[in-house]
């Protein structure tokens, strides 16, 4: 859960009022000497710790279900995205899981073996919970990493491993028109370099926007005649059901 997301024993709900109301009036003073942006990010951690504390029952793992700690798996991946669940369930419009220990410079099929089977498990869980819960439709899931793996094992350690490899890796994506079980693009024999349907970085940041009823070539703003937008690239129309 949220580090600090319980007041402190000492602090009873009164007090806590009654501080919270000490502070908007300072803000009131505060406010006078400065520029609006600076209020609205100083107000907005405090209104997102009070929102975060008021809906701490979210995270309270004894409320967990026997049988989702078992699908989703005790781990800790498995049990983030079993949280991201329940946080979707709450209403949360954006979640994001980490997942680390992949970079894989030494001892690459070994953590390989124990991290693979770690994703597969709770993924899956997700989808036919979401989809049974009839959030599929309007939910995009993404797996993703930052980049790919180099398709040579190194042996620059004593135990083999892979370097960084940004040319040719893969994403997962799930729901909000999705189309179910299709494969995009395709990569040589050695997964190097993309050999069908190539989709860089930034077609895939315009098919999510897509996905999500956003025009991926809105305007942000327009600067001497240089407009920039939201995103340089085109939709994967082929992805979408």
């Amino acid at each position: 859960p949220p580090i600090h997301i319980h007041r402190p024993e000492g602090v009873s709900a009164e007090v806590d009022a009654a501080r919270n109301a000490l502070r908007l009036k300072a803000n009131e003073r505060f406010k006078a000497y400065r520029s609006a942006s600076e209020i609205d990010a100083y107000e907005t951690s405090y209104a997102m710790a009070r929102q975060l504390m008021a809906r701490k029952d979210i995270f309270d793992d004894s409320k967990l279900d026997a049988r989702d700690k078992e699908r989703y798996g005790t781990h800790p991946l498995g049990r983030h995205i079993l949280q991201a669940r329940r946080l979707l369930e709450a209403g949360v419009r954006f979640i994001k899981v980490n997942s680390y220990h992949w970079d894989t410079h030494g001892d690459n099929f070994n953590m390989s073996q124990r991290l693979v089977p770690q994703v597969d498990r709770p993924f899956a869980a997700l989808i036919n919970d979401l989809d049974d819960r009839g959030m599929l439709d309007h939910t995009l899931v993404i797996v993703m990493s930052e980049f790919g793996r180099t398709p040579v094992i190194n042996q620059r350690t004593t135990t083999p491993g892979r370097q960084h490899w940004p040319k040719c890796f893969s994403a997962i994506m799930a729901g909000c028109g999705i189309a179910g079980g299709n494969v995009y693009g395709k990569s040589d024999k050695h997964a190097a370099e993309p050999a069908e349907d190539g989709v860089t970085p930034e077609d895939l940041a315009a098919t999510i926007y897509y996905l999500l009823g956003i025009d991926p070539k809105a305007l942000i703003y327009d600067t001497q005649d240089r407009p920039l937008m939201i995103s340089s690239g085109e939709p994967v129309m082929e992805v979408v059901a």
